[in-house]
């Protein structure tokens, strides 16, 4: 984006912001959080949420994340953004290692009220995670999840 990152901080609030201007369920979700410093996620996070952020978004943008990194990842979010309790935390897990859905069940385990999938895993590159392998694992695993 060939911007700095308080430059970033800055667009960022002020787009959630005017989106506040026009409705009260704002989602914000950054790029490629899971390969953001994670200082500066926790940072972004907490602006997002104080600027109007009703949900704010972990995504695993390039399927990248093994289940217990971003598991880790989705602790830290919890454990480090001040003002996490007054936003819904939600991911958005790519495929390409095949571990979207496995991803996606580490996050819930981890806390997360949202998980954007898609039927059948469709999606670009090699898909997100599967809406009905999600659905399947925590129905028939609901003593786990």
């Amino acid at each position: 984006m060939k911007k700095s990152r308080d430059e970033i901080l800055q667009l960022a609030r002020d787009m959630v912001a005017r989106a506040k201007s026009y409705t009260d369920d704002i989602e914000f979700s950054p790029m490629d959080a899971t390969r953001t410093e994670l200082a500066y996620l926790y940072q972004i996070l907490e602006m997002a949420i104080d600027a109007g952020a009703t949900t704010v978004n972990v995504p695993d943008t390039v399927g990248y994340s093994i289940p217990d990194e971003f598991g880790r990842l989705i602790e830290g979010v919890f454990q480090n953004v001040p003002n996490i309790g007054r936003a819904v935390v939600s991911i958005h897990c790519h495929n390409d290692l095949g571990l979207a859905v496995s991803n996606s069940l580490e996050a819930i385990r981890k806390g997360v009220r949202q998980v954007e999938c898609t039927i059948n895993g469709i999606g670009e590159r090699a898909g997100n995670a599967s809406l009905e392998e999600i659905v399947m694992a925590i129905k028939t695993r609901s003593d786990f999840f």
